[in-house]
């Protein structure tokens, strides 16, 4: 709106130069104002001009009161500018000698606008009072009825107050605290209605948490009889099948001592060859301990796969197994493979030269080993 009547303004100031222009051109006395009108670039520099000047800077004058403005939207009498935000209107304010400017703002931004004596008369000082959405302002700046206001994002109202206003015309003070008033009254406004907001959210959230309540009573309820009945039937299926059982059971114990006599023989034949085997077993029994060592110059590929010495070792369970470092390089025994890594069983860490590990196993099977520093050697443990 306000980018419409300022554009309109101009206009007129445009139109009423080139008017005058051309009367000039008329004027008896003039006998080439006919045949010689003005050049219309002149023309169009002297609208172009008028729509650009700003209106002079009028100093304060207390006497003209008697010709104060009355309008109802001062939004074109009044020229400004504005960032951040739009301007909806400029009215009188509610108090005498100042305005009210409705503002749309989304950002923090600036207000410019130029007062003049016919809408607005400063203090005696010269100097006009400030608040932005209630709140006075002291940051503004002021060049002879020229007035720079800084705003906040969301502010919507800038009144501008001088001298004779009714409720201005008391200290700045008093005017301050009265502004505060009002709005701890607005805040206080504000504060109820959220409060009675609350209330009817909380009440209805009581509300819900009684229905959820019963509904779920509900559910307890029907899922305790099913569950009563599924015992019942339980109970039932279980009695038929117990005496299912009776009977079969009398059936197996007459089956189970015929087996009982069968299994005694078939024991004893058992334990003797047992007792056999345990005896050649005992002959070919694995050691419970054995010793290993690099190959000389495994530190360099060449060595596989036989890179220790033996690269196959076979130990009883609880054996153990003796890794010696006679070569001329360190190295490291760990359970695992250099294709998926250690496996955690054991890991020796660096073995210097000369330097001895030993690891027993207690449970047989086969562990793979190789050193982390020298990965292509690699060897197996058998424990029996």
């Amino acid at each position: 709106m306000a980018g419409v009547d300022k554009f309109g303004a101009a206009f007129a100031v445009g139109f009423m130069v080139l008017m005058l222009a051309f009367m000039g051109g008329l004027t008896p006395g003039n006998p080439d104002s006919i045949m010689s009108p003005p050049p219309q670039r002149d023309l169009m520099e002297e609208q172009t001009q008028a729509m650009l000047t700003p209106p002079p800077i009028i100093p304060s004058q207390p006497e003209s009161s008697s010709s104060s403005v009355v309008e109802e939207n001062l939004t074109g009498v009044l020229r400004y500018t504005i960032s951040g935000g739009l301007v909806e209107n400029i009215s009188p304010g509610g108090e005498e000698n100042s305005i009210k400017i409705d503002l749309d703002t989304r950002l923090d931004g600036q207000f410019t606008i130029y007062i003049t004596p016919n809408v607005i008369e400063s203090f005696s000082d010269g100097s006009y009072f400030v608040l932005v959405d209630g709140e006075e302002n002291h940051e503004f700046i002021q060049s002879q009825n020229k007035l720079t206001i800084d705003f906040l994002a969301g502010a919507e109202e800038i009144m501008i107050f001088g001298e004779q206003s009714d409720m201005y015309s008391m200290d700045h003070e008093a005017a301050a605290d009265k502004a505060a008033a009002d709005k701890a009254a607005a805040d206080k406004a504000a504060a109820d209605k959220a409060a009675a907001d609350k209330a009817a959210v909380d009440k209805a959230a009581a509300d819900k948490a009684a229905a959820d309540k019963a509904a779920a009573d509900k559910a307890a309820v029907d899922k305790a009889a099913a569950d009563k009945a599924a015992a019942d039937k339980a109970a039932a299926d279980k009695a038929a099948a117990d005496k299912a059982a009776a009977d079969k059971a009398a059936a197996d114990k007459a089956a189970a001592d015929k087996a009982a006599a069968d299994k005694a023989a078939a024991d004893k034949a058992a334990a003797d060859k047992a007792a056999a085997d345990k005896a050649a077993a005992a002959a070919a029994k694995a050691p419970m301990s054995a010793e290993v060592v690099p190959v000389a110059g495994s530190a360099t590929p060449g060595c596989e796969p036989e890179c220790y010495d033996p690269s196959t070792v076979t130990i009883s369970a609880g054996g153990t197994v003796t890794f010696v470092n006679s070569d001329t390089a360190p190295h490291t025994v760990t359970s695992g493979t250099a294709t998926d890594g250690p496996d955690g069983v054991w890991d020796s860490s660096l073995i210097m030269i000369d330097m001895s590990y030993s690891v027993t196993l207690d449970d047989s099977g086969s562990y793979p080993y190789f050193c982390m520093v020298h990965p292509w050697m690699q060897g197996t443990i058998i424990v029996e």
